[in-house]
């Protein structure tokens, strides 16, 4: 009776656990994988292509992410390799809809050394389930990729959702950064793999490739202005030591694409001037140059961030030879940046406020009215 009892029950257990698995089958006759998975990122792409409001799409890609950490162990052992590679690049297709309020990684971590506290290497965006999940896909992913555009695809998306699994990231870019591969891609692709090499060191603590091949192309390579600028900050982001040869010599030849220069890419340009401090003499210069050019339409937060960077290039900071290079543009740029700041007066934040304030007072620039009307903001906070 007790084994016929038990035999039954197993009987009817199989049955409901079939039945729950039958939810998530494909609907397409012979498809193999599981639907729900597959219907849930093609609802994420349909909305992020949509024209809805960007806060609409935002819950709506929340809602669908929700219901997809529910039922991501149901996916666990049936995702194939195509299947792993729809996530990955679904999600991270939609990542700028899944960072909430919360801050970047870099700061979250920097809070976590000065508390002493553990980096656990969890992406800051899934449940630490998820996160696993996502690793596993990554390497199944990995596994598999065999061009230099899938592997590629895949880092993209580990930097995008910050995936930690370094094993797997090594691998991938064993196959991007040896000498066959180095030496045969055009300049963008280059480009691409540093970006993408200085994103996951930044991001997920990646220890730093072998990237002297990579380094020797590009200090040689033909690059246009976004490019060069693209090179200049990842290496900035890396701090990597052996790349002051690579720096000057992109930096130089960057010098004929300055006068194109938009705002923004000032900013990065004196970012890069500013902290790497070996950018070639010519570039800071026309850079410098550039800014004086377009200091009339700079607005509030874009002259903060240039006078964050150039309060940086004063001579009584130790080791800062571009101060003394280029203290003739600096001596033209600081009575524009003066100017311009006087006419914003009003419209300052307190970040952008100190940092006027601070470029002024680093480099010994007086104006009462400025002084006057920021002084109160800023001392009061």
């Amino acid at each position: 009776m007790r084994r016929a009892a038990l035999a039954g029950s197993l009987f009817r257990l199989n049955l409901v656990v079939k039945k729950q698995q039958q939810q998530y089958r494909f609907s397409a006759a012979g498809s193999k994988g599981l639907p729900g998975l597959v219907d849930h990122c093609k609802l994420m792409q349909k909305i992020h292509m949509g024209q809805q409001p960007y806060h609409v799409r935002r819950k709506r890609i929340q809602g669908v992410l929700r219901k997809m950490e529910t039922n991501y162990i149901h996916w666990l052992t049936e995702c194939g390799t195509k299947e792993s590679l729809l996530v990955l690049e679904t999600l991270a297709g939609v990542s700028s809809y899944l960072k909430k309020d919360r801050s970047a990684t870099a700061n979250v971590q920097q809070r976590e050394e000065e508390e002493g506290e553990e980096w656990t290497g969890a992406s800051p965006y899934f449940l630490p389930g998820v996160n696993d999940w996502l690793c596993v896909l990554l390497e199944r992913g990995a596994r598999h990729a065999s061009r230099p555009d899938e592997c590629m695809t895949l880092l993209w998306a580990a930097a995008e959702l910050e995936l930690a699994d370094t094993p797997t990231l090594q691998h991938l870019f064993r196959q991007l950064l040896n000498e066959e591969y180095t030496g045969s891609a055009a300049p963008g692709e280059l480009v691409r793999v540093i970006q993408l090499v200085s994103l996951l060191v930044k991001r997920c603590r990646m220890p730093i490739p072998q990237i002297d091949y990579l380094l020797c192309r590009l200090s040689a390579a033909s690059l246009d202005s976004r490019e060069s600028l693209n090179v200049l900050s990842s290496l900035l982001r890396m701090r990597e030591r052996n790349s002051v040869e690579v720096v000057r010599a992109v930096s130089r030849r960057a010098v004929e694409h300055v006068a194109t220069y938009t705002a923004r890419d000032v900013i990065y340009a004196l970012e890069a001037i500013a902290l790497l401090n070996c950018c070639h003499e010519s570039y800071a210069g026309a850079v410098l140059n550039r800014c004086i050019a377009l200091h009339a339409e700079l607005k509030p937060a874009e002259l903060g961030s240039v006078c964050k960077y150039v309060a940086m290039l004063n001579v009584s900071r130790r080791n800062n030879e571009t101060a003394f290079f280029c203290s003739k543009e600096l001596r033209r740029l600081l009575p524009a940046l003066l100017r311009r700041a006087e006419q914003l007066l009003g419209r300052f934040s307190l970040r952008d406020a100190r940092c006027v304030m601070g470029c002024l007072q680093q480099h010994k620039v007086h104006h009462s009215v400025v002084f006057s009307r920021l002084t109160p903001l800023v001392s009061e906070n």
